[in-house]
């Protein structure tokens, strides 16, 4: 078998979102074909254990005028693949949006393409109106790349089956798509299941910049924190993660009795130890939002809204996971998981429901379905 070239847009070294699927993918693949893996990222993440990867440079402003496309990988692949079509068989793509320009081109040089979409990206570029979306205005050009990769690619692979239905609805259906999950990075253990004995704490986490987990909390502040406050008055919150923004201060310095804001935490674990039950509020943008895994890979209860949920389905049915989307429903699971009975065999159960869908050899074996459709 020839080598796989597996191009990484993000950074694989950082634990957050993209970059942590990133490198279960990586690591995924490596276990399965050791040896002949070689990975492409960005040449300022190729540092300390990623040192040795292959550098995808920056480009200058005008290479980015007169370069043909919204990103830096197309003409650095090509180059690339110029000088070394001889050794790959595969090319795995991570983002619809960067595989769209550049699928004629490498299957041009005899390659087949693996495209991995994290998100149903048109739908995740209207959700986060910020500067890197071009306030949504990016959209457009999302389409036409998304569309392209999924129309073209040998085969999709998705995080969870509300995307697959979502890229069938927008884009037509493929016999190719398969269901490719998120999952741990490794096969390391997970971390020790410890108990808190002494407060009822709800933890929020995630990264507190982002429009998407902004927008999740002021919803909780303005449609649900109300309820809290006034029937769960022995639980208070913990909101913790990277750079909250102000409007995420204000809500917990005007509540600082019941919220403590942790920003930027050295060890997110042990935050989390702190909690008996983890809340997503995230109710924006598609994918499969990781801060979940967070709590149940520690074992938490968790109440997600319900489009943190997706992809959680394995979960719906147990008495530890509550979905909401409005107060009555936020009523319902909140008070269900309080009242359940806290102690370390709940915490236990959950982290082995985790570990058979979220574990690494489950990931792996799923990633090796999709490469199979290849052959």
């Amino acid at each position: 078998m020839k080598r796989i070239l597996f191009i990484a847009p993000d950074n694989m070294g950082k634990r957050k979102g993209g970059g942590l699927a990133m490198k279960a993918y990586y690591n995924a693949l490596c276990h399965l074909y050791p040896g002949m893996v070689d990975a492409v990222m960005p040449e300022e993440y190729c540092v300390n254990q990623y040192s040795h990867l292959i550098k995808a440079p920056k480009r200058n402003l005008w290479q980015m005028i007169t370069g043909g496309s919204m990103h830096r990988y197309k003409n650095f692949i090509k180059n690339y693949l110029n000088n070394n079509k001889e050794k790959y068989h595969i090319c795995v793509i991570n983002g619809g949006i960067y595989a769209g320009d550049m699928m004629d081109m490498i299957h041009g040089f005899g390659l087949k393409i693996m495209v991995i979409h994290h998100n149903f990206e048109r739908e995740y570029h209207l959700d986060n109106k910020d500067l890197w979306t071009l306030k949504g205005h990016y959209a457009g050009f999302v389409v036409h790349n998304e569309k392209r990769a999924y129309k073209k690619a040998d085969v999709n692979c998705f995080l969870t089956n509300d995307d697959i239905k979502l890229f069938e609805n927008e884009y037509g259906k493929r016999d190719n798509n398969c269901l490719v999950g998120v999952f741990e990075p490794d096969n390391n253990p997970l971390p020790v299941v410890k108990m808190n004995e002494e407060e009822n704490i709800i933890g929020i986490t995630g990264s507190m910049n982002s429009l998407q987990t902004q927008e999740g909390i002021m919803d909780l502040k303005y449609n649900y924190y109300f309820w809290i406050e006034k029937n769960l008055r022995d639980w208070n919150l913990i909101i913790a993660g990277r750079d909250p923004s102000e409007k995420i201060r204000d809500f917990a310095s005007a509540n600082n009795d019941r919220i403590q804001l942790i920003p930027n935490p050295d060890d997110m674990s042990q935050v989390i130890d702190k909690c008996r039950i983890f809340l997503c509020p995230t109710n924006v943008g598609g994918g499969l939002k990781l801060r979940v895994m967070d709590g149940l890979r520690q074992g938490l209860p968790v109440i997600a809204h319900k489009i943190s949920a997706r992809g959680y389905d394995p979960f719906l049915k147990t008495d530890f996971f509550a979905v909401y989307d409005n107060l009555d429903s936020f009523k319902e699971g909140l008070t269900k998981l309080t009242k359940m009975d806290y102690n370390i065999q709940l915490k236990k159960h959950i982290q082995e429901e985790y570990t058979k869908l979220f574990g690494f050899e489950q990931g792996t074996r799923r990633m090796r379905k999709c490469v199979q459709i290849l052959d």
